[in-house]
């Protein structure tokens, strides 16, 4: 593998990470997806600070960096298809008419706020513009990230306005106990769960964290075409003039996670905390404002950490690889774990257990990957995958 693949393959292993350290809350704790809430307080310091910490480093900043590596992938796969001399229109259709089945069926067995589906949508709105300027690309997703930091401050102010009118109850959309005695229950009752948190998840992920998605995609899609990670992983600019961009970077993103996180969590170990939804709508507007900012820090001194340590990102690309399998499987072990359909354990975990449990799923991800490409070539949802996306091109 030449290094750009391996820097970029290791950039989807620690996104998983991320995407694992966030999307685990919602099976932890199964009525987040129903009371619009963070979940249960928090028992002691030591859980607070897990979730604290969660927020800071990857709450809204994962999945931004996965979308930007959707949009740079996008670019790799077209530029690989010119080499060649074939068409990419037809297996971009197809490949994303493959994200849209598997999203649907991800969201209603699996986990009610998968992304795939939004991916494979807005996969063909990428496609469909291509061939955009880099200075509109830019425009439109600064635009969108704008505009939706926007509507969920005056969100917020407007909900902290009602709780202090009408009282922070009245706003709350179901009872926690419920949620969680559902999710653990039995089989059929876990599936009346999915079938009802599902279409309430898919509102969110469509048209919140869908817009910003697509906003990374063009990130990545301009970045893509101006081939910066080549140049950076080949040492064309200098690591003084990196870090002195990266470095500020994360800063300012760091400065507005702790914000955030603040406004969510409270102070750093504090246990008595408890935020209204307004203070958690702002948290999560402060949130998506730092996402884009520090993800850029992230990626900029990554890259420059990569080239500096191949063994490292030989270590980590291999599940970066499988990606797709692994974020696949992520949801299905958690589901194992949590739900009534495996051990039930939905509501019952403190926030340092669960936290453990993240290091646990990754770290046996990563060896299972190393092992899985001492004998294939793709991952196992990657291969019938691939061969759906090129058939007949």
């Amino acid at each position: 593998m030449s290094p750009r693949v391996n820097a970029v393959d290791a950039l989807r292993t620690l996104a998983l990470l991320g995407i694992l350290s966030v999307n685990i809350w919602f099976f932890a704790h199964p009525d987040m997806l129903t009371t619009g809430m963070r979940g249960n307080p928090d028992e002691s310091a030591a859980d607070q600070l897990v979730r604290f910490g969660a927020s800071l480093i990857f709450e809204g900043k994962s999945y931004v960096l996965f979308s930007f590596l959707f949009g740079l992938s996008f670019v790799f796969a077209w530029a690989r298809a010119f080499e060649s001399g074939s068409s990419e229109t037809r297996r971009s259709v197809r490949r994303f008419t493959a994200l849209i089945v598997l999203g649907l069926l991800h969201g209603l067995f699996l986990f009610a706020g998968d992304i795939l589906l939004a991916y494979g949508i807005l996969g063909f709105l990428l496609l469909g513009m291509r061939r955009i300027s880099t200075r509109a690309a830019l425009l439109t997703a600064g635009v969108i990230y704008t505009l939706m930091v926007l509507v969920l401050v005056v969100l917020g102010m407007v909900t902290m306005a009602l709780e202090d009118t009408m009282g922070q109850a009245m706003l709350t959309l179901g009872e926690s106990q419920d949620a969680v005695a559902a999710y653990t229950g039995s089989v059929t009752q876990w599936f009346a769960f999915q079938v009802a948190a599902y279409p309430v998840a898919l509102v969110s992920v469509l048209f919140v964290q869908g817009p910003l998605a697509f906003a990374a995609f063009l990130a990545g899609l301009v970045v893509g075409r101006a081939r910066l990670v080549e140049r950076i992983v080949a040492g064309e600019f200098s690591t003084r003039r990196l870090l002195s961009i990266g470095l500020p970077t994360l800063g300012v993103g760091l400065a507005l996670s702790s914000i955030a996180a603040l406004l969510t969590w409270g102070q750093p170990g504090r246990t008595d905390y408890e935020p209204g939804q307004g203070a958690q709508l702002l948290g999560t507007a402060v949130n998506l404002a730092a996402g884009p900012i520090q993800t850029f820090g992230y990626i900029v001194l990554l890259l420059v950490l990569f080239r500096s340590a191949e063994k490292l990102t030989v270590v980590l690309a291999p599940a970066g690889r499988m990606s797709l399998t692994n974020y696949l499987g992520q949801s299905l072990i958690m589901l194992v774990l949590f739900s009534g359909v495996g051990f039930g354990l939905g509501g019952q975990l403190s926030e340092v257990a669960v936290g453990g449990v993240v290091l646990g799923i990754w770290l046996t991800q990563l060896a299972l990957s190393h092992l899985w490409f001492m004998r294939f070539q793709r991952g196992p949802v990657e291969m019938p995958f691939r061969t759906w996306s090129y058939r007949g091109t």
